[in-house]
Parts: structure tokens; C-alpha cells; sequence
């Protein structure tokens, strides 16, 4: 496949969903189709006055997946449906207790074009123990270093933006009803920033155990000195993008497979992004660069992963150890690419459908066999990711 033919399915997927809700609204108002009476069947209201009967098959934090007889018809955005309707989802999605379905596989919402964190509003809340406080509509934020009000609306713009796009992916990330605010703490020394939790020779981290996120600054390009800061943070604004993802995955999701487990905040982090907007046209524009971002010569394009039969069998401690061992640089990109891989296939059905299988409790081997790999391999994946590589333009070496 050609690189563009994957995103242009996509555009072509987009357009036949919205001849399928166009179609959809013909039949209701010729009542033209029947509907499973042994199903769970009510009368939804749509905003623009059309009222039709459906099931309620999937729901994540912005769309339900609506259908006939078990089979879904369509993704309709909760904003397009009346209040007490839209309602009604989001009831349907707290009662299940996580256990109802976020999306169908078999019928995914159009991927969007872009995500953005819409108009950021930061203000400054006071001190508390030595740490100055900030606050957006989604986040707690705390610096043992007064920071400009402006870089940490720069920074909280990225946080934004990134629950902005987990929930828009049409790949069931998000499930919704957040009831707190997310915390993140900046740290302006390594010595601080590890006794908060940091694990030494990192420069984020996601506290799993207390939800937060830990960054340290000097990581990131910001550093005083003599009472000035130095803001050198627009290159490395990756590191945020990633560890806000497993923030907001934690919440969301059970235990993953550890390569998924970091795949899908690498998948995050390498979608273009500038000034609160992610760009999702074309998933893989920024992938090379992304790749390619601690090379040490400029003109390599060489990179090195770990062989899929190998990654997809690791657990957090093998992982944990190979980063230990100096392995950390192949071992992200070998998450990064495979989910990128994974991710286009059928335009997203793959995974998303791999995503709602551990969901429901099937065991991961089996999930994998029945929506990533079908009759294939995972040892047979090694050439299908130095083919996705050659297409964006690196040269991909398989290690074991």
C-alpha cells in the first residue's frame, strides 16, 4: 500500500459514514426499517427534530454507536442528540462500570482532521508548602519555582491538548466522567524531582500509584539562574505529550500489554503538534522525525527495534531491565512504530477492536490473533515494519 492509500480510506471511510447518516434519516422518516424486537430498543431524538429507534451498542465520551439488530448503522456524535438523550448515554456508560463497550469495531467514527485544546485559561492559585499552584479546566499544576504565568500556559496548553486528542481518536481511549482534575508536578532539580518519585535518568514520569505526573524542568529546556529563566522548551514538548497520555489512559483503561502499553503514548507523542493543535490528517507526518529525534549524526536514518516476537512478549520488568541496560531509545521506538503500524490497519478497526477484546476480559494472546494478526505471525510483522519505514523514509534494522 502506497503511503497515502491508508489515509485516503480514511477520507473515503468519512464520506460513506455521512451518507450512511443521510440515508439513516431517510429511513426514519419513511419508517422504513424494522428493528429486533428481543433487542434493547428505544426512541432516541436527534437535535434537528428527527426521531428514530435504535439500540445503544457502544459509548465513549463523545459518540454512541447506535444499530439494528445487534449490527451497527451508526456513530452519532451526543452533541447532535437532545439533552435527556445525550444524557441517557452517559448514564448508560456509569452504569456498566466500565464493562460496556466505548466503541464497535465493525464501525468506527470518520478519524478527524485535527484535535486542539480550545481556549486555555491558566490562573495562578495561590502557594502552598513552597510550591506555586495553577490551575486549567482539567488540571491541578504545581512548580517548586514561580513559573512565567505564560510558559505555563504554553505547557498546560500541551496537557489540554493531549486529553483533547485521546478523547477525539475514534479508536475508544476515552470512556469519559472524569470527576477530578489531573495533577502535575514541576520539579526545578534532579535532586527534587527524584524525591518526589522520579526514577534517576528520566525526565517525566507517570505515578501510576498516585495519578500524577512528575516533570523535571532543566529536562524540558526551563532553568533559572540568577533570577532569570531560560525557555528552551519547544523541541522536547514530546516528553509531556507522553506521560499526560498514560495519565489519561490510567483512568481509562486495565492493564495493557506492555508494548501497547507504551506504543500508544509514543503514537501520542509523535502526532504533529503546534501551539494547542494535534493534527490527525495524516498520522504519520511527524513518525520520521519522531523516529529520528536522538540520532547522532544528522544524516542517519537508521533505526534500530526490537524484533515484534520479542516486544510483544515483554513484561513491565523486561522492559524496565533493557532500559536499565542502555535499550531505552530502541525499545520506545519499537512501541512507537508497531502501534503506528497496528493503528493502520483498516483504519483503525484493528486496534480498536483489539482495545474492547482485553476490555472484555479475553486473554491478550487471543485478542491479538483475532484482530491484529489474523493468519499472520508476530515474527512476520519485521517485514511489514521495515516497509512502513521505508515509506516515511528511515531505514528500520530488526534486533532481537
Amino acid at each position: 500500500m502506497r503511503p497515502g492509500n491508508f489515509y485516503l480510506q480514511m477520507r473515503r471511510g468519512a464520506q460513506f459514514v455521512a451518507r450512511c447518516r443521510a440515508s439513516f434519516f431517510l429511513l426514519i422518516l419513511a419508517g422504513a426499517f424494522a428493528v429486533n424486537a428481543e433487542a434493547e430498543v428505544r426512541t432516541w431524538s436527534a437535535r434537528n427534530g428527527h426521531r428514530f429507534d435504535a439500540e445503544l451498542l457502544a459509548a465513549d465520551g463523545l459518540r454512541a454507536t447506535l444499530g439494528v439488530g445487534g449490527q451497527p448503522k451508526w456513530v452519532v456524535p451526543l452533541a447532535d442528540l437532545v439533552a435527556p438523550d445525550a444524557e441517557a448515554v452517559r448514564t448508560w456508560r456509569r452504569e456498566g462500570r466500565g464493562q460496556r463497550p466505548l466503541v464497535d469495531a465493525r464501525l468506527l467514527a470518520p478519524w478527524p482532521a485535527q484535535a486542539t485544546a480550545g481556549n486555555v485559561e491558566v490562573r495562578a492559585t495561590g502557594q502552598d508548602g513552597g510550591r506555586f499552584l495553577f490551575e486549567s479546566a482539567s488540571f491541578r499544576i504545581s512548580s517548586d519555582v514561580n513559573l512565567p504565568l505564560h510558559v505555563v500556559r504554553d505547557l498546560t496548553e500541551v496537557f489540554e491538548a493531549t486529553r483533547n486528542v485521546v478523547i477525539t481518536l475514534p479508536l475508544g481511549l476515552h470512556a469519559g466522567g472524569e470527576r477530578e482534575k489531573y495533577s502535575v508536578l514541576m520539579t526545578s532539580s534532579p535532586d527534587a524531582y527524584r524525591e518526589a518519585g522520579g526514577p534517576p535518568g528520566s525526565g517525566g514520569y507517570f505515578e501510576a500509584r498516585t495519578g500524577r505526573v512528575l516533570v523535571l524542568l532543566p529536562n524540558l529546556g526551563i532553568e533559572q539562574k540568577d533570577g532569570k529563566f531560560t525557555l528552551r522548551y519547544a523541541n522536547n514538548l514530546f516528553v509531556l505529550k507522553h506521560e499526560v497520555t498514560h495519565q489519561l489512559l490510567a483512568r481509562w483503561n486495565g492493564p495493557l500489554p506492555y508494548w501497547l502499553h507504551e506504543g500508544l503514548p509514543e503514537f501520542i507523542a509523535s502526532l504533529p503538534y503546534s501551539r494547542g493543535r494535534y493534527t490527525l490528517q495524516n498520522p504519520a507526518a511527524g513518525l520520521r522525525d519522531y523516529l529520528l529525534k536522538w540520532r547522532k549524526r544528522p544524516n542517519d536514518r537508521t533505526v534500530r527495534i526490537i524484533s515484534p516476537g520479542r516486544l510483544m512478549t515483554m513484561r513491565g520488568a523486561d522492559w524496565n531491565g533493557a532500559v536499565a541496560e542502555g535499550a531505552a531509545y530502541d525499545l520506545y521506538n519499537s512501541a512507537g512504530l508497531l502501534t503506528h503500524y497496528f493503528v493502520q490497519q483498516r483504519s483503525g478497526a484493528a486496534i480498536a477492536g483489539y482495545l474492547e477484546a482485553l476490555r472484555r476480559g479475553v486473554e491478550p494472546e487471543d485478542a491479538e490473533k483475532e484482530h491484529l494478526l489474523g493468519e499472520s505471525s508476530r515474527e512476520s510483522l519485521s517485514q511489514s515494519l521495515i516497509s512502513l519505514g521505508r515509506r516515511i523514509g528511515v531505514e528500520v534494522k530488526v534486533t532481537e
